[in-house]
């Protein structure tokens, strides 16, 4: 029996975040500091800034992994051992740094039962040329490739997502050697290993059960780069209220489109 239903994952690397990465993690604090919150730090990180600052503000662990650097990040999102210390809670909603939550709807979507939701990324951006919404280099056409492996017909980014552990750490264990072998040839190819891109489009495959909401649905939980929100939304659907749960990459797309919806909630950017 899991005696949680839920903590926000925020992944830390740097000794202080950069200023607007400071106000995303207020954000997340002020929005769902009701929840408990746990900081994934590299095993030498000095913690002491993100203890003062969240002093007061909400309750939060560290956790501290042996990772540096994205591609080990990545990898260690698709370990059963990063599951297995999460055991006690049902669900992990992934928060990053440059995440920005809009309101409090976790507890709702941990009960839609999915077993994975992540920020929509919306393919049409790549048809027009543009490879930013990954926010990593990467060639269209493999995108384009990925995009039509996935039996989910969208992809979505891990930065901002909501994950089932019992699941996660089935899959992963069952299926660690397939994954190695992925994470491995990934690297060597030197694409970088896309664990977000990699859950879409091979969990579904290799579970049959697996739960992912369809895109209509995923919208309204979140979305990479404002083109998203206006393409699953409608255009001028900007007051809050029709905003998706929450954003990912608002610091490296648009920061000036986002800038007045921060400080509409008090933050002085």
């Amino acid at each position: 029996m899991k005696s949680r239903l839920v903590t926000v994952v925020i992944h830390a690397h740097l000794p202080e975040p950069e200023p607007l990465e400071k106000i995303s993690l207020a954000q997340t604090l002020d929005v769902l500091g009701r929840h408990p919150i746990t900081f994934v730090v590299p095993m030498d990180l000095d913690t002491r800034w993100y203890e003062d600052f969240c002093r007061g503000r909400a309750t939060v662990r560290f956790m501290r992994f042996a990772w540096r650097g994205l591609d080990e990040y990545a990898r260690m999102l698709l370990s059963p051992a990063f599951y297995a210390r999460f055991h006690d809670h049902r669900y992990l909603l992934i928060c990053h740094l440059d995440a920005f939550v809009f309101r409090d709807e976790l507890a709702a979507w941990c009960h839609r039962g999915h077993d994975y939701v992540g920020a929509v990324i919306h393919h049409r951006t790549w048809e027009r040329g543009h490879q930013r919404s990954l926010g990593r280099a990467a060639n269209v056409d493999t995108l384009h490739k990925l995009l039509r492996a996935t039996t989910t017909g969208y992809l979505a980014n891990g930065g901002f997502s909501l994950r089932r552990v019992d699941t996660f750490l089935r899959l992963t264990r069952r299926f660690e050697r397939y994954i190695d072998a992925y994470a491995s040839m990934a690297i060597a190819r030197g694409r970088g290993v896309w664990e977000d891109l990699f859950v879409l489009r091979h969990f579904p495959q290799l579970s049959g059960d697996f739960k992912v909401p369809p895109r209509r649905i995923a919208a309204r939980f979140g979305a990479e780069h404002v083109d998203e929100v206006d393409a699953d939304l409608g255009r001028g659907a900007r007051d809050v209220a029709d905003l998706p749960f929450g954003i990912h990459g608002w610091i490296q797309y648009q920061p000036e489109v986002w800038k007045p919806y921060a400080r509409r909630f008090g933050h002085a950017v």
